[in-house]
């Protein structure tokens, strides 16, 4: 039987799928593989345990796979594939490629094979492709970079804004009672006392990212804010990544992937439409109802031939693989 293997790897967690033409044969998960957060020694580590792991659950050897494709967010310079690249050689014995997570959400969304990717899950990330195959990646690097609009920028302004309001510099939020509830402290005094001592990990804080949308959706104005400054954020990315690529006159397709897109208040969504309705007119923008993973495996198998639109549809309707998260 042949099979190809698709793999996510992000910030939160590492998905992986063995795929035939018939169907998905494997399946499993496991933790983060960003090697920019967890080092490269353990993000290979993740990799091949998870890649092992699908190939386990569908029953055959690695020896099976005739290619695949390994989406990791972190993989942002060419650099950082060669490292990843290298690192993995050893440890996986089926030919593979390494590219960008947002590469593989652009596959999974649209099966035009070009378009714009605007991921805003734990990172954010933008990357689009013409129809001449030309590349380019907007924003996922930081702050520094430009960027804002992924779950770690929601996060940080949630507790930004939350002490603001707890020392009466700022205006007051829900988003204050909040966040102590939510981080297990009883005052923002203790509270900051961990976070300056480092008494709390980094990724403690991602659970923030929820309460901007629990609070917006009660009506507070300063989470309300945050959406729509995050939403424009990334309408503004989607379209320089457009006009990079001389794609703004035409009826691009643009994937929306991610954890954020699905948030229960709408007002990150109504601004990224509002904003993109201008500076991208033509473009059509939706959330993907196929989760990366599938447009990694989808990927491989379209490296060696075109895949049948039934696989697709198939996809679609596993609970595993359909929609965003």
């Amino acid at each position: 039987m042949m099979v190809w293997l698709g793999l996510d790897g992000g910030g939160t967690k590492t998905e992986a799928l063995v795929l035939s033409l018939d169907g998905a044969r494997g399946f499993a998960r496991g933790g983060p593989s960003n090697h920019q957060g967890v080092g490269l020694e353990q993000a290979v580590a993740t990799i091949v345990e998870v890649a092992t792991d699908a190939l386990r659950d569908a029953g055959v050897e690695s020896q099976a796979v005739r290619g695949a494709v390994l989406g990791l967010a972190g993989a942002d310079f060419p650099e950082d594939v060669e490292s990843l690249r290298d690192g993995l050689k050893s440890r996986l014995t089926f030919p593979f490629q390494v590219v960008n997570d947002a590469e593989i959400a652009l596959a999974a969304g649209t099966e035009k094979g070009w378009g714009i990717a605007a991921v805003a899950g734990t990172g954010g990330n933008v990357f689009g492709r013409n129809a001449a195959g030309e590349r380019r990646q907007v924003g996922g690097l930081g702050y520094e970079w430009g960027d804002y609009g992924s779950g770690i920028d929601v996060a940080r302004a949630v507790l930004h804004h939350a002490f603001r309001s707890a020392e009466l510099r700022g205006e007051k939020t829900l988003l204050e009672p909040m966040v102590l509830t939510m981080l297990g402290f009883p005052d923002y005094e203790s509270l900051s006392r961990a976070i300056y001592f480092h008494q709390l990990p980094e990724a403690a804080f991602l659970v923030l990212a929820p309460l901007c949308f629990q609070a917006a959706q009660q009506g507070d104005a300063v989470a309300v804010r945050i959406l729509e400054d995050n939403g424009r954020a990334i309408a503004e990315s989607v379209i320089g990544c457009a006009r990079l690529l001389a794609m703004d006159h035409l009826s691009v397709d643009v994937v929306l992937a991610g954890s954020l897109w699905l948030g229960m208040a709408p007002h990150m969504r109504e601004a990224f439409d509002a904003v993109l309705a201008t500076g991208l007119p033509r473009a059509t923008a939706r959330v993907t109802n196929l989760r990366p993973v599938a447009g990694a495996a989808l990927m491989a198998i379209s490296a060696e031939l075109p895949p049948p639109e039934s696989l697709r549809n198939a996809l679609r309707q596993d609970m595993r693989f359909s929609g965003v998260e």
